[in-house]
């Protein structure tokens, strides 16, 4: 038995997550989730979160940025020590803590361009955009100074360097604790949402990206509500679909790329959701908002059937923030196939919104134990790699 600690902070900035997890090596090489043991979710420092989201929104230099990804490591270790001490667990008792990272930018392959000689000539795959790129912030140092504890950060440039999207990265956790239940698909909801198709041959192992998860409504609940987020999804409710404005939004061209996919802040930026409000600013807020869920939904169960297995799927598991909203849920069940059921991941021992935390903290274990946990057929890349780097404690 290991104590492994996962974090993770997504686009939608709410929380930081934290979750401390009972791990081991199974008798086929690969890690096993044997229970969630602790899970809690930390704010930011004000002043923190308002750095961060200047640095997504590409209004930080980069001195400050710089400066920056040392605070937000500093950040992180604080939250470990924190769920150590209340947990009772000693830094000691633990091998490794998986961190991605913030991640600041994010610019998938284009792999639409692809000539089949990108690594001919792999600077100019790199600057031409053919080759994707990403930086995500939060030096692994300076958490493994500030815990004692073995830490593996940036998980996504080992893939991206090998031509995957790097992202979704998070379904290495879901095929080794679900395989034995598949096919099956995890969906999860949050500022952007994304399925793993899950197969018991890895090879056949899919995940991308769906579209918006939760990020355009929480800008709309903020902007036009003055709430950091639909709870329960009460606002979208309380109106009705805008057909026409439905429309419009299931045209974005993101829908358009097949898979492997993975999007961005940038495809769905403050400038998009502000251009489609204003061509609609006579729509009810409240129906603007029903519309924006709609359009979560409508696109993810298109993504479903863009799953090749999907008639022998029976589950449908759902985690992060946004399978909290009623409005989300209701509508995706009333969506589904008939033969698909969606439940929470509660349901197979990890709690909702403890789930992308607990798959860095495997992207950790595994990358301690020297397991290649990227998913080749899944992100596109060329073959298996080894994902993040590792940090030593001081001696």
């Amino acid at each position: 038995m290991a104590y492994v600690v996962g974090l993770n902070s997504g686009s939608s900035l709410d929380s930081v997550d934290a979750v401390l997890l009972d791990m081991e090596m199974d008798n086929q090489g690969l890690p096993q989730l044997n229970r969630v043991v602790a899970y809690r979710e930390y704010a930011w420092p004000d002043s923190v979160h308002a750095d961060v989201l200047q640095a997504i929104n590409l209004n930080l230099g980069i001195a400050a940025l710089c400066r920056l990804s040392f605070v937000v490591g500093a950040t992180f270790g604080k939250f470990v020590n924190a769920l150590l001490q209340e947990s009772g667990v000693d830094a000691s008792e633990v091998e490794v803590i998986g961190v991605d990272g913030q991640t600041i930018y994010q610019e998938p392959p284009e792999s639409s361009k692809w000539t089949g000689q990108e690594f001919d000539d792999p600077i100019a795959s790199f600057q031409d955009g053919r080759l994707g790129a990403t930086l995500q912030i939060g030096e692994g140092a300076v958490v493994s100074a500030l815990t004692g504890i073995r830490t593996v950060t940036h998980f996504r440039p080992a893939d991206m360097a090998l031509g995957g999207t790097g992202a979704p990265i998070e379904e290495f956790l879901d095929y080794v604790h679900y395989r034995h239940q598949a096919p099956l698909i995890t969906l999860n909801i949050g500022g952007i949402a994304n399925i793993h198709a899950i197969h018991a041959e890895r090879e056949k192992t899919m995940a991308f990206d769906t579209g918006p998860g939760n990020i355009l409504m929480d800008r709309l609940a903020r902007d036009y509500f003055g709430v950091p987020y639909d709870r329960d999804g009460a606002i979208a409710h309380s109106g009705a679909v805008h057909e026409p404005m439905l429309h419009t939004l299931l045209q974005h061209p993101f829908l358009k790329r097949k898979p492997p996919r993975s999007a961005w802040r940038e495809d769905f930026s403050d400038a998009y959701l502000a251009n489609i409000l204003e061509h609609y600013r006579d729509v009810p807020k409240e129906d603007m908002m029903a519309t924006l869920a709609e359009f979560t939904v409508v696109a993810i169960v298109r993504a479903l059937h863009q799953v090749p297995f999907l008639s022998q799927v029976k589950y449908l598991v759902g985690n992060g923030g946004g399978v909290l909203n009623g409005a989300l849920t209701g509508r995706l069940a009333e969506l589904l196939p008939e033969h698909m059921q969606f439940v929470l991941s509660d349901h197979f021992g990890i709690p909702a919104k403890a789930n992308e935390a607990a798959k860095f903290g495997a992207l950790g274990y595994a990358n301690l134990m020297g397991v290649a946990a990227n998913i080749p057929h899944a992100s596109g890349a060329r073959g298996p790699a080894l994902l993040g780097k590792l940090h030593w404690p001081p001696v």
